[in-house]
């Protein structure tokens, strides 16, 4: 493909879904590389999403939906951001909407990031990066000895040709140490080559005024120049480390060449010596890029649906114009204004679950990359957590009841931290007999309508609701049931809902016509 095709094509891509191009299932067995960064990092002043959360509401899935990045460190940053949840305004803002007003330069950008790509290999660089201090190549002494003894014995031998022998072991010994220690540092070298890429592309942000004028980072400026001579030595090994996996003779004799005169293993030394004294530049330098390609990934999503920004308050409730889920292909959007913690009651499948599970979506958009999906969004910044997606544990021999008191039990503690929290909670303490969980729930929610928590809850117990009407406000989503037909509108309603779909969902099923009498008589 040809300049003027690429760029034609990022253009196009630009503002898409990349739901839509994207092969899910190769897309979910990368997971576990995208991860690595994610694993690794330790962030300050900054909560994350815990793991029960995220697959509960489905984020992976989001992520997908977010991601147009380019590069392996844009999708490796893109998938850290969106699990941090910070006291401040996330940096990404101002970030995506110079990309989204400069085409030039954005599409400049993102064929730069395309050079860089999502080699399988390359995902392992933050890896390598982060334990740089623990990469200590052993008997790096030895290496310039053996060189020296090398050069003697080849000198004798010159003067005296019986001496050859001695020369032809002395190679054999030092290519035989320069093979274990190509073994044992191969993979991380082929690693780290990567970080001389990233060198590079941070040379072209500096290079690019516009782009400098918004990551201009003096840390970054004042350790580019010892970057670029750190290194050097990964270029030429990147070079015919790619010649010899072509074929190409010469490269083959060049390399027992320097193997046997340890100029390789020599050289190997040193760059991970001179990379191991610039690791946090190096890191810095890698999510700098991360930031640009995720900051592009933000715009095109944007771009890609209605949404606002939120406006993060200091207190209150959360409150929407036009919400919806960012998933769905055809959504019905729906406003809701909280006054007080909040109830979810009425039928099955009217949209109660989906609902829920956009809210906690939408805040943690909000607060990562300051996006909702929505056409106005405020609420005051707050941690998320969830109990939605339960089932039971056969492999820890847990019931659903105990999964399910135990993820209320880290809703609580949270809470008692003092940490301001949205609690989603889908169908409270369903695993447990109706007297026993009204009983519950009821202590639950009045234990956190008296704590900073806003809390959303469904439940099908009318009488819950009913006693707790002086604390919880009641929403339900409409469901229409007409001459034995089930219709959705999937909108919103304040208040409480009592009509039931259960039996009228069965007939649409087609269960025989004597269950369907049978429950009509005992309803």
């Amino acid at each position: 493909m040809n300049i003027s095709e690429l760029k034609r094509k990022i253009k196009e891509d630009y503002g898409s879904n990349p739901l839509e191009k994207c092969d899910k299932d190769e897309a979910k067995n990368m997971l576990r590389l995208v991860k690595i960064y994610h694993d690794l990092k330790e962030e300050k002043d900054a909560r994350v999403i815990d793991d029960i959360t995220w697959e509960d509401i489905e984020m992976d899935e989001v992520f997908f939906r977010v991601n147009h990045t380019r590069s392996y460190a844009g999708e490796q940053i893109l998938y850290h951001m969106l699990h941090m949840i910070k006291n401040d305004k996330p940096g990404v803002d101002e970030e995506a909407d110079f990309f989204d007003r400069d085409e030039k330069t954005r599409v400049e950008t993102e064929m730069k990031l395309r050079s860089l790509g999502k080699r399988y290999m390359k995902y392992y660089l933050p890896e390598t990066i982060f334990n740089l201090d623990g990469l200590v190549m052993g008997g790096t002494f030895m290496y310039p000895i053996l060189l020296l003894l090398l050069i003697g014995s080849f000198v004798i031998s010159a003067f005296k040709p019986g001496f050859l022998a001695v020369t032809v072991a002395i190679a054999v010994v030092n290519l035989m140490v320069y093979m274990v220690v190509k073994m044992k540092y191969d993979s991380t070298l082929i690693s780290l080559c990567s970080v001389r890429e990233i060198v590079d592309f941070g040379d072209y942000v500096m290079k690019s005024d516009k782009l400098w004028e918004v990551y201009k980072n003096k840390e970054i400026e004042e350790s580019m120049s010892a970057l670029q001579k750190a290194t050097k030595f990964l270029i030429y090994y990147k070079y015919t480390k790619n010649m010899i996996q072509s074929g190409d003779f010469v490269a083959i004799i060049l390399e027992y060449i320097f193997g046997m005169t340890m100029i390789d293993a020599i050289c190997c030394a040193s760059a991970i010596k001179r990379l191991r004294s610039h690791k946090d530049e190096i890191i810095r330098l890698y999510e700098m890029i991360g930031n640009i390609d995720a900051a592009i990934s933000v715009a095109s999503f944007r771009r890609s649906l209605d949404s606002c920004k939120p406006e993060l308050t200091s207190d209150g409730k959360i409150s929407a114009d036009g919400l919806y889920h960012p998933l769905l292909e055809n959504p019905v959007k729906n406003d809701f204004h909280m006054k007080r913690n909040s109830f979810f009651t009425g039928a099955n499948a009217t949209g109660k679950s989906t609902f829920m599970k956009a809210i906690a979506i939408n805040v943690i958009l909000g607060e990562t990359i300051y996006t909702c999906t929505a056409d106005k969004m405020c609420f005051p910044n707050m941690y998320v957590m969830t109990s939605m997606a339960l089932r039971d544990d056969v492999l820890n021999g847990e019931s659903y009841y105990v999964r399910e008191i135990r993820y209320l039990k880290r809703m609580l503690e949270q809470v008692e931290s003092g940490v301001k929290t949205l609690i989603v909670i889908d169908e409270i303490l369903k695993g447990t007999n109706t007297k026993e969980r009204v009983a519950a729930s009821r202590a639950v929610l009045e234990y956190l309508a008296d704590t900073s928590a806003v809390v959303i809850t469904a439940t099908h117990d009318i009488e819950l609701v009913e006693q707790m009407d002086e604390l919880y406000d009641a929403f339900y989503f409409e469901c229409i049931v007409n001459d034995g037909e089930v219709k959705f509108t999937y909108e919103i309603r304040e208040g409480v809902n009592k009509i039931t779909n259960a039996i009228e969902l069965m007939k649409g099923m087609g269960f025989p016509q004597q269950i369907i009498e049978n429950a009509e008589k005992r309803r």
